[in-house]
């Protein structure tokens, strides 16, 4: 009898041992889930998924992947927009402190004159701006007179603009204008140099293309198709003419107009304005 009992009081025990393993196993489950709810408590780092999944996922649509990225159209207007407004921008700064000389004939002064617009335009970019102009002055004249020489020596410009020819473009032989050009232009020396060619009052008898030719290393612009609104004398411009003239100009002078204005279909170039 006495192996029985023993028996039973061993399988009470086992009993007992294994109820209190269950007890607290359950308790620490418990616990853990409890902990991971908890406020503060680390969340549970996802796991990176693995070489094979990456593999496997479907590749973006066409649709997002032009919604996500410019197209290259967009793109490239933008640089162009951009660059162009730098490209003006950087011209302009440069003029600050500068001194600009503008010589020439009776088309740079009086009210329809050119430099008028001109000078007004140069000043607001923080230039200095002097004018000097001579009634019936010819590209002969000026080339052998101490005037260009004087001038340059007195005011010490960085910028030179030379309006020269209205009074020469109706003489014969244009050619024997090429060195008093050549002369001109070897005067003003390495300074940045512009010579706006004369409007063809009475027709070109070649003197545009000499200019043209022989002005080097000065820039030349070329004035001999602009329908330009003259005064009563036929010859000058009007304020409204002389200020046209200036804003193609100055549109070459900041590098977003052309040389030539006018050559390319003038219909609308100007205004029918005074």
């Amino acid at each position: 009898m006495r192996e029985v009992g023993d028996i039973g009081d061993a399988q009470t025990r086992l009993a007992r041992a294994a109820c209190l393993c269950a007890i607290v196993l359950a308790t620490s489950t418990l616990g853990a889930c409890s902990k991971s709810h908890e406020p503060g408590a680390r969340p549970t780092e996802p796991r990176s998924a693995t070489p094979e999944a990456a593999a496997s996922a479907p590749p973006p649509s066409a649709a997002a992947a032009a919604t996500a990225a410019p197209s290259p159209d967009d793109a490239s207007v933008a640089r162009a927009d951009a660059g162009d407004a730098g490209t003006a921008e950087a011209g302009l700064a440069r003029l600050a402190g500068k001194v600009v000389l503008h010589a020439g004939d009776s088309m740079v002064g009086g009210d329809g004159g050119l430099s008028r617009a001109l000078g007004a335009k140069f000043r607001a970019e923080g230039a200095k701006f002097v004018r000097h102009t001579e009634v019936s002055l010819s590209i002969q004249t000026f080339a052998r007179s101490v005037k260009l020489p004087n001038l340059l020596a007195r005011h010490k410009p960085d910028i030179v603009i030379l309006t020269l020819g209205a009074n020469d473009v109706f003489l014969p032989s244009p050619q024997v204008f090429a060195p008093f050009v050549e002369t001109i232009a070897r005067k003003i020396g390495a300074r940045e140099c512009y010579w706006i060619g004369p409007p063809t009052w009475k027709g070109d008898t070649g003197i545009v293309a000499v200019i043209r030719e022989h002005v080097a290393p000065c820039k030349f612009f070329d004035s001999s198709n602009l329908p330009l609104k003259r005064g009563g004398d036929r010859i000058h411009p009007t304020e409204k003419g002389g200020a046209d003239w200036a804003d193609l100009f100055w549109a070459y002078f900041q590098g977003t107009g052309s040389p030539a204005p006018g050559l390319v279909g003038d219909a609308g170039l100007l205004d029918s304005g005074n």
